[in-house]
């Protein structure tokens, strides 16, 4: 992995003899595969799981029940995508003796700008929520900042995607 990802996620501008040089393409994949699937499970136990628990409940249908379920909710959403994430890249790689398909799947994503667009999005939003709860002293605390700041980021840069 290393320097070119991390340039790619940052948005510097490759050329194509950059974007071949793949040092580990599997780790490389399990590491796309593990952001996807803490982005996607944080975002659901954030936005969905998290408000659906806290009205299924009259005594957390308030403000500091939402915040709390969607905390709770988010956070366990973030842990299960870490442990799902490479479970899901052994599985889909387990099998694989060629290791040209997973170097090729990895080439195509550092070009595919919509997802870097979505980590990016998905880390500027977290970063951004949790200072603003932490430096507010918001009553959900810089987890749930950083929770709806990264769902909002996902959200933003998937609506700017399809556009």
């Amino acid at each position: 992995m290393g320097g070119e990802w991390l340039k790619n996620l940052c948005g510097s501008s490759l050329d194509d003899e950059t974007m071949q040089k793949i040092a580990h393409p599997a780790l490389e994949l399990g590491t796309h595969v593990t952001i996807k699937t803490v982005q996607s499970f944080g975002l659901l136990g954030t936005v969905l799981v998290g408000p659906v628990v806290a009205v299924a409940r009259a005594e957390t249908r308030n403000w500091s029940g939402l915040q709390h379920n969607m905390t709770r909710a988010g956070r366990g959403g973030l842990i299960l995508g870490l442990f799902a994430g490479p479970l899901l890249t052994y599985l889909k790689v387990r099998n694989e003796t060629d290791g040209y398909k997973i170097w090729d799947r990895c080439y195509r994503l550092r070009y595919n700008r919509g997802q870097v667009r979505v980590d990016q999005a998905s880390i500027v939003g977290a970063a951004t929520g949790a200072a603003v709860a932490y430096g507010t002293a918001s009553a959900g605390g810089a987890m749930f900042g950083g929770l709806v700041g990264m769902s909002t980021g996902i959200l933003l840069a998937a609506v700017y995607n399809n556009m």
